[in-house]
């Protein structure tokens, strides 16, 4: 959809949306997010644009709105020497789907149990559940969120102020944890944005995976405790294709600022 163009004097959703994209670059303000387009978002708006190399007009256009949605620290000069692996060149959170691509073909006993793989019982520790004193045992498609998510964050410059998920529940993490650490959630028919490799994406039946590639109506995602039929209830980390129908919302992870990120130089290799 066409994005609405926004500038001074400008309200609403768009505008909170706005002010949460510049919360993340902008290091010497921190914006309220009132969906009310006055003089200190315009100052904001006009330090990241020539930051990034465009017009500083205070004008929200089409060329603003996708180098804000992009993560646009590959844009702006201040962010020019930090060293970041090209199969995620398209965004900061594109790392995230190269981190669950390593996890494909991870797969439990059964019943939920991660058994004799190493790999499982590391998911399953990685949220903040137990059952019984056993950290395995119940669906762990969040779980698996998580343990990606966590590894992002410990691999990063690009977001430095996020606190590393520790959730079970679907619901949870959407709700609790995305909000809490002023993530960027929009619906799949957002007006606004577009989902992107790494982004996290919520279906509307209790299950959440990562996006890998988006064409057209169609996502390619990588999921844990699924199956060849799709199922949120299946037995491995798997690639999927999903119908667009299909998916409530989509999570993006806040940046820190331009200048956090531009005092480290390159990220460390994941293991």
């Amino acid at each position: 959809m066409t994005q609405k163009t926004l500038r001074k004097g400008s309200q609403g959703k768009s505008v909170e949306n706005l002010q949460k994209l510049l919360n993340a670059f902008n290091e010497n303000t921190f914006l309220t997010v009132d969906g009310d387009f006055g003089s200190a978002t315009l100052k904001a708006l006009k330090h990241f644009q020539e930051n990034a190399g465009l017009t500083a007009d205070g004008v929200v256009g089409p060329k603003t709105w996708h180098a804000l949605s992009l993560g646009a620290p590959y844009a702006t000069t201040k962010l020019a020497t930090v060293s970041t692996p090209s199969s995620s060149a398209s965004s900061p959170q594109g790392l995230l789907a190269e981190i669950a691509a390593k996890y494909i073909g991870v797969k439990e006993t059964g019943n939920n149990k991660a058994g004799d793989s190493q790999e499982l019982l590391a998911i399953f520790k990685s949220d903040s559940l137990t059952i019984n004193g056993a950290t395995d045992g119940y669906p762990w498609c969040a779980a698996f969120v998580s343990f990606c998510v966590q590894k992002l964050l410990n691999n990063s410059p690009f977001f430095l102020t996020t606190q590393p998920p520790k959730e079970a529940s679907v619901s949870r993490f959407l709700n609790i944890w995305a909000k809490n650490n002023n993530c960027l959630i929009f619906p799949r028919n957002s007006e606004f944005f577009t989902p992107q490799k790494g982004d996290i994406v919520v279906f509307t039946f209790s299950h959440i995976g990562i996006v890998e590639s988006v064409s057209g109506r169609m996502v390619t995602t990588i999921e844990g405790n699924t199956n060849d039929a799709g199922s949120r209830e299946g037995s491995v980390v798997a690639r999927k294709i999903r119908v667009n129908s299909i998916i409530k919302s989509y999570i993006r992870l806040p940046l820190s600022t331009a200048a956090s990120a531009a005092r480290i130089t390159e990220i460390s290799r994941i293991c």
